[in-house]
């Protein structure tokens, strides 16, 4: 289902602070998110949305509960630091950033605090979205049911930023 075809008028998403300032100060405030029509999961309704693992909400816990619990197991932020990386490698690819900025942006990675990749949740406007989206391939979807898209380079304006405490 193309994000045309949605009813829903919302889209949502989580990111870390850190990608965020990343996304802020080195991609010219464009961001890349991973998002569905679903705030939550609910893999039990016979009306399948998003498992878990692509839900905004359970994304925002896993990350919050990781940074509360000083978790040094952290398979949520181990990925977000490894996420920054790989997309940091695709714009020096794309020519979008410098060298110099590159590497700045491994070694940030590298050395953030756990605490710095606190969650944001987005709300995201699904008509401000439209331009910016990419449909996600069945084989990289969570569950080969649910509602998934890609929004790149999508600029702050097209978005707000929730911090639940």
């Amino acid at each position: 289902m193309t994000l045309k075809d949605i009813k829903h008028p919302i889209l949502y998403s989580t990111m870390t602070t850190l990608a965020y300032n990343i996304n802020n100060k080195y991609y010219n405030n464009e961001h890349y998110l991973w998002c569905t029509p679903y705030f939550g999961s609910n893999y039990q309704s016979p009306h399948f949305t998003v498992p878990p693992s692509s839900s905004p909400i359970e994304i925002y816990n896993t990350f919050k509960k990781e940074i509360e619990g000083a978790d040094l197991h952290n398979t949520k932020i181990r990925l977000n630091r490894k996420g920054i990386r790989k997309g940091a490698d695709t714009m020096l690819r794309l020519g979008k950033i410098t060298q110099e900025a590159y590497i700045e942006i491994i070694a940030i990675s590298k050395k953030a605090t756990n605490e710095q990749f606190r969650p944001l949740l987005c709300v995201i406007s699904r008509i401000e979205a439209i331009p910016y989206y990419q449909k996600v391939d069945v084989n990289d979807r969570a569950n080969p049911l649910s509602h998934e898209y890609i929004l790149s380079n999508l600029p702050h304006t097209a978005f707000d930023i929730i911090k639940i405490d």
